[in-house]
């Protein structure tokens, strides 16, 4: 009799084994073959940055453009930065809900490798403007090449 339950409890183990078993594959296949199917986040590349200021009281347009293949250490550090995720996940329009005055507006587009393009627009006013967008506006007019020039 004990061996003959012995024998029932390993077969119950084994049958509880081999339907853990499926379950887990059949939880964990599908999320597999998702993930196989959606590419995965590739790195963007920048390789030109153009920033287009209007507005203001004159109302007279100026362009900065960097690139990759001028501007030394400070443009790789540049366009290093429109490359991070944080700069890629910022919103397309940072500013004011209500403009009411003659204030510049700043159009960025930064063009990669990939022949994505990111615009981003905000002005003077915006209060909700993130960290990176400000550094990269001041960097840009700072080292950018105004082709009016």
């Amino acid at each position: 009799m004990r061996t003959e339950t012995g024998r029932v409890i390993r077969r119950l183990l084994a049958a509880a084994a081999l339907l853990f078993g499926i379950a887990t594959a059949a939880l964990v296949l599908p999320q597999a073959a998702t993930a196989a199917d959606v590419p995965g986040p590739k790195t963007q590349v920048a390789n030109r940055i153009e920033l287009v200021r209007t507005g203001g009281f004159t109302g007279i347009p100026k362009t900065w453009v960097v690139d990759a293949e001028h501007f030394g250490e400070d443009g790789a550090r540049l366009l290093r930065t429109v490359s991070k995720p944080e700069f890629l996940a910022l919103n397309d329009h940072y500013g004011p809900k209500n403009p009411c005055c003659d204030f510049f507006e700043y159009t960025l587009t930064v063009t990669y490798d990939s022949g994505h393009k990111k615009t981003v627009t905000t002005s003077e006013l915006a209060t909700d403007q993130p960290e990176i967008l400000t550094n990269v506006l001041a960097l840009t007019q700072r080292i950018g090449e105004s082709p009016q020039s």
